[in-house]
């Protein structure tokens, strides 16, 4: 599915920013980036799309990430995990760009993350299957979070905004892995790729301001997406693992395939169109040639 996750990102991130009058370039931008963030939940599985990416190292960080969360479609499928990732994300754009608005907008989203999955969780019936095989998991996986944000933050503190480009470049280069790596490239173009355009955004200091919001969203989509088939996803985690959704079909079926995936084509055609045509006839007209008598 993770095709359409990465269709589903970018197709719904340029369609949803019609009404913003964005400039053509940030909604490029987060079109990939949305596409990446619609993957990359799936990290917490050693053999998803963006997990082979980058070989053992990738495998490596998929096989901790998936300790950490519990498993496949616990952790990194849940409320709380959509506000970890938005106060990662946005506490490293904020660096970046040496804005505290963005970071208290990180603040906020991740607090609003914690509170509706902590509501989910109490109010949901029974607890579902456990995310950890021994209740002392969850404490371990807790510790290794903190240490993780311990020395994120440490090395805020002595390097400044330098620590601030080294973690959007991580951030960026996974991002665009995640939205690369599904359009199943031959050789190793596809996980090399990210590397030089990462480079070449930071070193020529491109507006990237729209980058922690669409991977918020491309995450919340990825999660909406899996919660449309059987398998549902545990919003309420680690409090319950519930698994919600409508669950209408099963990944991978004639459902996704036949419907789902053209639906998604279409409306990221028409969007891509409604956006791109207002520069089309700007430079249309700047090249009309008048008639003469007209």
């Amino acid at each position: 599915m993770g095709r359409t996750h990465a269709l589903s990102g970018a197709a719904l991130f340029s369609a949803g920013t019609i009404p913003l009058g964005l400039p053509w370039h940030q909604v490029l931008i987060g079109a990939v980036a949305c596409a990446g963030a619609a993957v990359l939940p799936d990290i917490d599985h050693h053999s998803s799309h963006i997990a082979r990416t980058f070989g053992p190292l990738t495998r490596g960080f998929a096989w901790g990430v998936g300790k950490v969360s519990g498993g496949h479609r616990n952790g990194t499928h849940s409320a709380l995990g959509v506000g970890l990732l938005a106060a990662v994300v946005f506490f490293a754009s904020a660096v970046y760009v040496q804005d505290e608005v963005t970071f208290w907008i990180g603040c906020g989203i991740t607090g609003t993350m914690l509170v509706v999955g902590l509501f989910i969780g109490l109010l949901s019936k029974g607890r579902g299957r456990a995310a950890y095989r021994r209740p002392w998991h969850g404490f371990l996986a807790i510790m290794a979070c903190a240490l993780a944000a311990a020395g994120i933050g440490a090395g805020t503190y002595w390097y400044g905004q330098d620590a601030g480009v080294v973690l959007i470049g991580a951030v960026l280069v996974l991002i665009l892995a995640a939205a690369i790596r599904p359009l199943n490239i031959k050789g190793v173009w596809d996980d090399l790729a990210p590397i030089p355009i990462t480079f070449a955004l930071l070193w020529f200091h491109v507006d990237l301001s729209v980058l922690p919001y669409a991977v918020v969203v491309g995450v919340v989509i990825h999660i909406i997406g899996d919660m449309i088939t059987l398998g549902g996803c545990p919003l309420g985690w680690p409090w319950s693992q519930t698994m919600h959704g409508p669950k209408w079909f099963r990944t991978g079926d004639k459902t996704e395939k036949r419907v789902v995936f053209p639906a998604l084509i279409v409306v990221l055609c028409i969007s891509s169109g409604i956006h791109v045509s207002p520069y089309i006839l700007e430079h249309t007209e700047r090249f009309q040639v008048t008639l003469p008598g007209s």
